[in-house]
């Protein structure tokens, strides 16, 4: 079982919770996430659910999170949304899941096939959310290894839900087991590359026949390995001259939290993903155990994610060549704050480092903007020791509900 969150330090300190300007009409503990898996779905006739095995085509459909108990109020809900301490749990379950149908993802050669019709219905109803929300954005939510298809949507509800519940999101899950032997023997990792052609194909339709705005992508760990490919194999698929990416597909924000993508693999990328996107925001930690591990016994050199990385002068200077990447150190200057940002969900548990993610994605504030400061290097942000209180002064609570027109 998930629990929330911790709430991030943006609405403890500015006092505020994300849910206040729900209108009453929409006032619904539970929330719908969609879906797009490349999961098998488990052979049950009287449930719904997906297994580990790897499927030939990409289910998709609906899965509505609920926030606690049946019992809980809006109120309380709410409350615990906006408070550091809360008085108990408040833990996410599977509602309901409904699917839609399957798909077969398109390639560099042929069209996606959509023999059930399930990606128009999908398109279309996820039209209808887009153009009933307050937000006209969607958020893709990537997860790591060691996850279940339950957990990909119960994170997905998360982050939907601290940034006010204005947007529609949809979460991508790919077929990791749920054991370090399968992930750090290699065999999950070769599934999350065969899985990035079908969020590339899903990026494809998305650009083609939804409404969103922006599209935005929340990636963890290994999930980084599968948007890195995917947005790769994007930006070869439709390079041209004259031809504008990302006004092409929208792409927004693409976070990179504790990402676990050797680095010789992410500068390979690199200029893919800066023509592709709006902003890369790469978030490093000093102390992420499991990316130590990872490097340490799979091999394949640094992470992205890990702050120690050695970077040569011909890498430096193609990191500053770019021209939509922040990198955020959250461990930087961490004596001046008393305490270091860690582990490998620092992003999802701390709560200065989650209000980062929130703000990436839910406005188009500068790092400076989001409460961050600069350091020796353009592209390089860190967390600086009176951020609540930067937060304080530089945003309001109309700021952060509203959105800029473009980057």
């Amino acid at each position: 079982m998930q629990p929330l969150m911790p709430t991030p330090v943006l609405f403890s300190e500015l006092g505020f919770s994300p849910l206040d300007h729900v209108p009453e009409e929409q006032r619904w503990t539970p929330r719908r996430v969609y879906y797009a898996t490349t999961r098998q779905r488990i052979n049950d006739m009287q449930r719904i659910d997906y297994g580990n095995d790897e499927g030939s085509r990409t289910a998709l459909g609906m899965t509505l999170i609920g926030f606690g108990t049946p019992q809980l109020s809006w109120s309380d809900l709410s409350e615990y949304s906006r408070t550091e301490e809360r008085s108990s749990a408040v833990d996410l379950a599977v509602s309901g899941l409904m699917e839609i149908g399957a798909y077969t993802p398109g390639t560099e050669t042929s069209d996606a096939r959509d023999e059930t019709g399930s990606l128009a219905w999908l398109m279309r109803d996820m039209n209808a959310s887009i153009e009933a929300s307050r937000d006209d954005d969607l958020l893709i939510y990537v997860h790591g290894a060691k996850v279940n298809f339950y957990n990909a949507s119960a994170f997905a509800a998360q982050l939907d839900h601290f940034m006010g519940r204005d947007m529609t999101s949809l979460a991508f899950s790919w077929p990791t087991r749920q054991n370090i032997i399968a992930y750090g023997g290699g065999g999950d990792v070769r599934r999350a590359y065969r899985a990035a052609p079908a969020l590339t194909s899903l990026l494809e339709e998305l650009a083609k026949n939804s409404k969103a705005r922006r599209i935005h992508i929340v990636c963890w760990s290994a999930g980084g390995r599968v948007v890195t490919a995917a947005l790769k194999d994007l930006y070869e698929r439709h390079q041209a001259p004259g031809v504008d990416l990302r006004e092409k597909f929208r792409l927004g924000t693409v976070y990179y939290a504790a990402a676990d993508v050797p680095a010789e693999e992410f500068f390979d990328a690199l200029p893919a993903l800066d023509s592709v996107s709006s902003r890369v925001v790469v978030t490093v930690s000093s102390k992420d155990g499991a990316l130590n591990m990872a490097q340490l016994f799979m091999g394949g050199g640094t992470r992205i994610g890990q702050r120690n990385q050695e970077i040569s002068a011909d890498e430096l200077e193609q990191l500053m060549a770019t021209e939509r990447l922040e990198v955020v150190d959250v461990s930087r200057d961490w004596e001046g704050r008393g305490f270091d940002i860690t582990g490998h969900r620092y992003w999802f548990d701390h709560p200065w480092a989650s209000t980062d993610v929130v703000l990436s994605v839910r406005s188009d504030f500068t790092p400076e903007e989001r409460g961050l400061a600069p350091t020796n290097l353009d592209l390089l942000w860190k967390i600086p020791s009176d951020y609540p209180e930067r937060l304080r002064q530089s945003l309001t609570r109309e700021e952060i509900q509203l959105r800029a027109d473009d980057f």
